[in-house]
């Protein structure tokens, strides 16, 4: 009985997780707000705070378009240090505040991913190489962050990795917007896209969900 009660609160998502998540929406769609709505805004700020919630532990906001954005017409390097800065402290919060909330039955999810197997392949083999590798390539950032977290990896070297993947990456990511000067359309829609593809398991299952209690409700007599 004691047993399945632990398993049960452990499949609970605990209200400090919930807060730290509805933290990091609410500063998310703020930045994006500010984006639209406020342009006189100092865009390094908006960078600066924007990238807290699109680098936390489950990343809520692509980052790449909204630097590909501001690389039009902001100093690129100055655009890739706001960023990084804002990265250090989602690297900071994750550290030392979700990772104590990790809850079981998400964590044991987790780990049965192929992403992550293949993560920790390399992690364990080369764990400061790993996560600047992946912080600065394409490669998914998450399972390398969970595997920080549950083999409680040097908090130091943790920070340094992320700083030393992610200022460059974020340096090409301005230039290319300096550079290219891709059409804002195209930067929009992009950003449409990744948070179609962040979400949209989320949206259809709410959808699914919806559309099963509205037939049951309909048969009932």
């Amino acid at each position: 009985m004691r047993s399945e009660n632990r398993e049960n609160h452990f499949a609970t998502m605990t209200p400090g997780t919930c807060a730290f998540g509805a933290a990091m929406i609410l500063i998310g769609a703020v930045g994006v707000f500010m984006m639209i709505a406020k342009p006189e805004v100092n865009p390094l700020w908006i960078v600066f705070f924007y990238s807290i919630p699109s680098n936390c532990a489950i990343s809520l906001f692509p980052h790449e378009p909204v630097l590909v954005w501001y690389g039009k017409f902001v100093n690129p390097w100055h655009l890739s240090i706001a960023a990084t800065i804002g990265t250090m402290v989602a690297a900071f919060l994750d550290y030392r505040f979700f990772v104590p909330l990790l809850n079981l039955s998400y964590s044991t999810k987790y780990k049965s991913h192929r992403y992550y197997k293949k993560a920790h392949y390399w992690f364990y083999k080369i764990p400061f190489i790993s996560l600047i590798i992946a912080g600065f390539s394409p490669i998914p950032f998450a399972p390398f962050k969970f595997m920080v977290f549950s083999s409680k990896y040097s908090f130091w070297k943790y920070l340094l990795a992320v700083t030393v993947g992610r200022l460059p990456r974020y340096f090409l990511l301005a230039f290319a917007g300096f550079k290219l000067q891709i059409p804002g359309w195209i930067i929009f829609g992009s950003f449409a896209a990744m948070l179609l593809i962040i979400y949209h398991g989320k949206v259809l299952g709410l959808l699914s969900r919806g559309a099963a209690i509205f037939h049951s409700s309909r048969g009932k007599p």
